[in-house]
């Protein structure tokens, strides 16, 4: 058995409103809700954020345990080191994903002992009744992770979700085949319901799937109407707090929690906004958070940016929606064909105005967009080593961004998302001094 390994302390983030001092307890209470699920015999699915079932599972009852989000709060309290040492032992590589390592090494701990592993975060992971994998162009675990798992919980069955979406490319319309792959989704999406129906003996209730759908449409309205603020300068919010906020946007969707939260959130931004009052008072340096999941167990890092006089208005990672009114989404009556368009949708939003830049992406339009709107004066990119399909483009990105912006100030970090090994932070905040060095003669020279 792995040796039991104490958490090293850790300062805490300071936020700088009062929705995102709120996330912890939140978090906390979701956390509970599924061990509580668990002790009362309630089907419970492990699940992976946005993959298109949130209103799916909780219209039919079904609690959903977040397992990169317990991954992640392992890394935030840097306690993850004792379960990844348990994977490797098991002979998964530390090259894999870390998310996914630190849940296997979790389950197969809990499953050896028969109860959770000895002082687990926040109380543990509870053994689920069902396993949803998400087939999307993003990363291999979301096939593999739960197949990888079922060597220790055989009994409990995985279905995997095909959510593709139409590739981009520059010489073809991708309404063209738009059509198919929302037919595509919606057949996926009647199977994951057929299995879930199944296997834990809960019913869909369609009315309420057609009002959790609704509900899902206005908060992401509300987001984006709320994260729009942040082009206020001074900025209100920074990319700090928004890595907190994504709780409520990423776990709690189509809940009435997670409406009335990024209510509070809008109502707060525009109260600091007519006030003039920003993040830190001396505002000079604003920076997009331009790719790459964040090393959670150094959050503390956003605030050193801040005592350097640099705010992160905006960020790529976790602002996972679009206002559902500009995705011009057709009139259907069928939920789940309303959640096939907004998911196909929301992924080519950017495909029009990357065929008007000859050359570019919607990856890169998305960035130009935020560097415009939100008036930023360079970019900071997080490289985590064992997250292979996202982080390894960000470079490329970078270099695209020259064509159009010259030699745009850019700082890329490098660590990992909960392996605290890969992180020295000596060297982090030295790389941050010498990008603000940059930063200032830059804007130096343009004054």
């Amino acid at each position: 058995m792995t040796e039991e390994k104490k958490p090293e302390e850790r300062k805490k983030r300071r936020t700088a409103t009062e929705a995102a001092s709120r996330i912890g307890a939140m978090a906390k209470a979701m956390n509970a809700a599924v061990l509580q699920a668990g002790e009362e015999g309630e089907p419970i699915a492990y699940a992976f954020i946005y993959s298109g079932y949130d209103e799916i599972i909780r219209a039919m009852d079904i609690v959903p345990a977040w397992t990169e989000n317990y991954a992640g709060i392992c890394g935030a309290k840097r306690d993850a080191q004792r379960f990844l040492e348990r994977a490797e032992s098991e002979n998964f590589s530390r090259s894999l994903c870390t998310y996914a390592l630190c849940g296997i090494g979790f389950d197969s701990w809990r499953e050896e002992l028969g109860e959770m592993p000895p002082e687990s975060p926040w109380g543990g992971q509870a053994r689920p009744t069902v396993m949803l994998g998400s087939g999307q162009m993003i990363c291999d675990p979301r096939y593999k992770w739960y197949q990888a798992v079922q060597h220790y919980m055989p009994d409990v069955p995985v279905y995997v979700s095909g959510l593709p979406w139409p590739p981009y490319e520059d010489d073809y319309d991708y309404r063209e085949v738009q059509d198919y792959y929302v037919k595509y989704i919606v057949e996926e999406m009647r199977g994951l319901i057929e299995f879930l129906e199944r296997h834990t003996g809960r019913k869909m209730d369609w009315d309420r799937l057609s009002e959790l759908v609704d509900l899902s449409d206005r908060t992401w309205n509300l987001i984006s109407e709320a994260y729009d603020l942040r082009k206020a300068v001074p900025c209100p919010m920074g990319t700090g707090d928004a890595m907190n906020t994504m709780v409520p946007m990423t776990f709690m969707m189509a809940t009435q929690e997670a409406y009335d939260f990024f209510k509070d959130l809008y109502d707060e931004l525009k109260i600091k906004i007519a006030n003039k009052e920003g993040e830190i008072p001396d505002e000079k340096y604003r920076l997009l958070w331009g790719g790459g999941l964040p090393a959670w167990f150094a959050l503390t890092d956003f605030n050193y940016f801040n005592s350097k006089g640099a705010v992160f208005p905006a960020e790529t990672t976790y602002r996972l929606v679009e206002p559902v009114y500009k995705l011009d989404l057709p009139k259907v009556s069928d939920p789940l064909e309303h959640l096939a368009w907004r998911w196909v949708k929301y992924w080519t939003y950017r495909y029009d105005k990357a065929r008007k830049r000859p050359g570019s992406h919607p990856d890169i339009e998305h960035l130009i967009e935020y560097i415009e709107e939100y008036k930023i004066d360079g970019v900071v990119m997080h490289e985590a080593f064992s997250c292979r399909s996202w982080h390894p483009g960000l470079i490329w990105q970078l270099n695209q961004l020259k064509r159009v912006y010259g030699d745009i100030p850019s700082l890329i970090l490098e660590s990992d998302i909960v392996d605290i090994s890969s992180y020295n932070e000596a060297d982090t905040r030295a790389r941050i001094d010498a990008f603000i060095d940059t930063l200032e003669a830059v804007k130096s020279k343009k004054r």
